[in-house]
Order: structure tokens, then C-alpha cells, then sequence
């Protein structure tokens, strides 16, 4: 039974909290942006470092994460309650806040993979596939200021991922998240897989390896290649959003924690991997067919183009059958991670909705869902690739590094029983982990956070106010839901004052 008399439902086993831990991880951040960030820079270049922060940073801050939940049974706003009071909650709450705005148009990106699934089945995608995307699926607008109308086919089928989101969710953990994931990631695993061994198979994709594994070590004098990938890791991990607070607290002591986040974090990275070398074998066919040097083919970073845009002209290579074959399997690949990512985002704000305002857990993932699905329809609109590509800068980057630190801060000053935790000691000494997150961890994160600060500040435009306007909305809502003490706590104070009445009297 948990701390405020609620007994919370627990994952059947620790292989269900793993898989359930890597479908909230991998999403398209795994299977597309990864790919697209290896590319620009050098292959090897990126994957080395890459490697390197997976550990000295991205699996300290999962255990930490990991432990918290573990520790309280309790979702992020509560457990930072009981860490530091009011200052936790008002944390709390604007990591709950952004993982709903990532949620709102995470909904929207899974949904168009649902779209594709059925354009590629149907055999439906022209030749023209850019056009076909920007034009007649997305109704793209002129630029940002330009909303144009929404979408309907778009929000069709951000309707059905809404509705199988609250089929898995509705239920208690082990018989909707983890019995769903369980099920779906050995499948990602086996599709993507499979991507690998086709793309090698073609002529030339074996060359795309050499391209992939070779590192150019000039490269990591950049700067940029250090903000791609913390800015890949962190949104890859969904670190500082709490999500992994909130899948944890259902966990049982019989959960080892430490080895659960490390084999998360090598599930992920393996994921990522292995869509890189089936990505990079499709480009080296691409550029052995055509001719084209393999550093002039992808001329793009967007994870939308790279989706939606070069593998379907990629597939045309491959034959009608073998375009619909393999193109219905791609996408239906994109639909898994998408939607694993999409339980554990709901689950991270129905979780916190359920323990604040005390509802029962079906109450909590509808009305999240429902509010997803409102949302969702500014992300339908003709301007939402704009506006999307203007929030990510601030709700997937300078707000997680925020929420990284503050979880650090957390660990280091404000919780002795954290810190007493079995997890970051072995043989009476601090483990590698402990080491990273008292001192490597803070500091990586203050210079990548005051970098992307420095580069805010360079100028000024319609981007830039949408999302500094979205921050300064955030931190408001987030100090007054904080002062807001849910019903909980109207009903402690309306007993301390019963209380108090009665010492008085007496």
C-alpha cells in the first residue's frame, strides 16, 4: 500500500517494466531523428560520443528518475512534494505541463503514421511523395502566422490512436501498458531488424555500413555535434519529464532498479542503432543507383521529410509489391514506437491527475485523453509543421535540461532518503553513477543549458515568442496549480482546523 493509503496496481514482472520502459523510450526519435543527426554528423563521429553521454549521463539520470518513483510509489508531483515541498510541485507541475504539450502533437505525428500505413497498403503515395505530403495530406500553410483550417484526415486518425491509447490505459498497468509493450516492442525489434537485412540486401547498401561506422574525428570538435546529442539523448530517454518517475512507482521491491535502467538505456540505444544501419544501407542504395555522392542525398534534418517524405520515393526502388510490402511494415513500425511513446505520456499526466485531485484511474486517462484530443487540433492546422518545429526547441530541449537539473538538485540537496538508496552504493563505496550525477552530470548540463540560451538570444522572431511565450504560460500555470492543493490537501487542512477547534475547546 503506498504512503497516502492508495494501493497501486505493479508490472507483473521485471521483463514487463523493461519492455514497458523501452516502448516509452524508443519513439521517432529512435527511428528517425538519430539517423538524421548520425548523418550530419560523420557516422562514427556521432555514435562514439553518442555512447560516451549514454553513460556518464542518460542512464544516471534514468536511475535517479527510476528511484524516485521507486522510492515514493507516488507520480512526480506528489514524490517532489515529499522532497521539497511547494518548490518540488511547482517543478513538478512544469514538467507535467510539457509533457502534455509534447503529447499534443506526439498524438498528431503517431497519427500520421497510421495514414501512411494505409497510403502504403493501398499503394496510394505518388511518385511526387513531397509534394503529396506538404500539399495534399498536410494542407501546409505559407509560414507560421498562417493557421489555414484543419486537417480532417489528420485528425481522423489522431482520433484512432486516441481511442486504442485509452483501450491499453484504462486498464491497470500490467494488463494494458505492459501486456501492449510487451507485445509490440519484440515486434519493433523483429520489423526493424528485418529493414536491416533489406536495405543490405540491395545493391550498393552494403557501402552504406562504411558510411555509418566510420567515424571523421574532426568532428567532435564541433560544438553542435554536442547539442545534437544531449538534445537526442534527452528526448530520446524522456529525461526530466518524469515519465519514468511515473512507470516506477508501480514497481515492486523485488525490482532491481540499476539494472532494469541500464538495460532500458542499451534497449533504446539498440534500437536506434540498428534503424541507423538499415537507414544508412537505404541511402548508400539510393546514391549506388542514382549516381549521387552519399553526402548529397539527405539535404534535410526534419524528421518529417525524412519519414514522410525520402523513404517513401526510397520504397519506389524497391518495386510495387515490394513498396507496398515494405512501406506498410515501415510505417506500421513508426505506428509502434509512436504509440508506446504515447502510453507512457498519458500515463505520466493521468498519473499525476489521479494523485492530485484523487479520481479514479479511468477518470484520469479519459479526461487527459479527451484533452490530448483538443489540443491535438492545433496540430492539425495547415501552420503545424512551423509550429511544431518553434515549440520542440524549448519543450524538448532548454525545459528538459531544466527538468534534468532540478531532479540533480533534488538528489544532491534536498532528500537524504534518496540519497540513502542502495542503487548508488556498492561495497561501501559511491558507485559510477552516484560519481556522475553529484559532479559530471550538473556540469554537462549547465553548459549545454547556457549554450542553447546563448543561441536563444541570437535574435529574435515569430518562432523564438512562440516558445518563450509557451515557457513564461507554463511557469504561471505552473506556480498556481502548485499553490493549489487538490483535494488532499483541502482535507488535511479541514481536519488540522477540526483538530484545532477541539484542543481549543477542550
Amino acid at each position: 500500500m503506498s504512503q497516502d493509503g492508495i494501493t497501486p496496481t505493479t508490472w507483473r514482472s521485471q521483463a514487463g517494466y523493461v519492455w514497458s520502459l523501452i516502448g516509452s523510450a524508443v519513439g521517432f526519435a529512435n527511428l528517425l531523428s538519430f539517423s538524421a543527426h548520425a548523418y550530419k554528423n560523420g557516422g562514427g563521429a556521432f555514435l562514439i560520443p553518442y555512447f560516451f553521454a549514454l553513460f556518464v549521463l542518460g542512464i544516471p539520470l534514468l536511475v535517479l528518475e527510476g528511484s524516485i518513483g521507486y522510492r515514493w510509489k507516488l507520480p512526480l508531483i506528489e514524490a517532489y512534494n515529499r522532497i521539497w515541498k511547494r518548490p518540488g510541485k511547482f517543478v513538478g507541475w512544469l514538467a507535467v505541463l510539457a509533457c502534455f504539450t509534447i503529447g499534443g502533437f506526439y498524438i498528431v505525428l503517431t497519427g500520421y503514421s497510421v495514414a501512411y500505413a494505409y497510403f502504403s497498403a493501398v499503394g496510394a503515395i505518388p511518385s511526387d511523395a513531397k509534394s503529396f505530403f506538404l500539399h495534399d495530406f498536410l494542407h501546409v500553410s505559407s509560414g507560421l502566422q498562417h493557421m489555414e483550417g484543419i486537417t480532417w484526415t489528420i485528425a481522423a486518425a489522431t482520433a484512432v490512436v486516441a481511442l486504442i491509447s485509452w483501450f491499453v490505459l484504462v486498464r491497470n498497468v500490467r494488463d494494458g501498458i505492459e501486456r501492449a509493450c510487451s507485445l509490440f516492442m519484440p515486434l519493433l525489434t523483429a520489423l526493424i531488424l528485418f529493414f536491416a537485412v533489406i536495405a543490405c540486401l540491395l545493391p550498393g547498401g552494403l557501402n552504406g555500413f562504411v558510411y555509418y561506422l566510420t567515424p571523421d574525428f574532426s568532428r567532435l570538435l564541433d560544438p553542435q555535434l554536442w547539442r545534437d546529442i544531449f538534445g537526442q539523448l534527452f528526448f530520446s530517454l524522456s529525461l526530466g519529464l518524469g515519465i519514468i518517475v511515473g512507470y516506477s512507482r508501480h514497481t515492486e521491491r523485488s525490482i532491481n532498479i540499476g539494472k532494469a535502467m541500464l538495460y532500458t538505456a542499451l534497449g533504446d540505444f539498440a534500437v536506434s542503432f540498428v534503424a541507423g544501419l538499415a537507414v544508412f544501407a537505404f541511402l548508400a542504395h539510393i546514391s549506388y543507383v542514382e549516381n549521387i555522392p552519399f553526402v548529397d542525398i539527405m539535404t534535410t534534418e526534419s524528421s518529417f521529410d525524412i519519414g514522410f517524405v525520402l523513404f517513401p520515393q526510397l520504397l519506389k526502388t524497391l518495386g510495387p509489391i515490394g513498396e507496398r510490402l515494405v512501406g506498410t511494415l515501415f510505417f506500421l513500425s513508426l505506428f509502434i514506437a509512436g504509440i508506446t511513446g504515447v502510453f507512457s505520456i498519458v500515463e505520466s499526466v493521468a498519473g499525476n491527475i489521479e494523485h492530485v485531485y484523487k479520481v479514479k484511474r479511468s477518470t484520469s486517462v479519459t479526461l487527459t485523453l479527451l484533452a490530448l484530443l483538443l489540443c491535438s487540433f492545433v496540430f492539425c492546422t495547415g501552420n503545424s509543421p512551423y509550429l511544431i518545429e518553434a515549440l520542440v526547441p524549448m519543450v524538448v530541449g532548454t525545459n528538459m535540461l531544466l527538468g534534468g537539473l532540478a531532479l540533480i538538485f533534488a538528489f544532491v540537496f534536498a532528500s537524504q532518503e534518496l540519497r540513502n538508496e542502495s542503487v548508488w552504493m556498492k561495497k561501501g563505496r559511491l558507485t559510477f553513477t552516484a560519481v556522475a550525477l553529484r559532479y559530471i552530470a550538473p556540469s554537462l548540463l549547465a553548459i549545454i543549458l547556457l549554450g542553447n540560451l546563448w543561441q536563444e538570444f541570437q535574435g529574435f522572431d515569430l518562432p523564438k515568442a512562440v516558445r518563450w511565450g509557451w515557457f513564461f504560460f507554463a511557469l504561471l500555470s505552473a506556480a498556481l496549480l502548485a499553490r493549489f492543493k487538490g483535494r488532499q490537501g483541502v482535507e488535511q487542512q479541514g481536519r488540522a482546523l477540526v483538530t484545532q477547534q477541539a484542543e481549543l475547546v477542550s
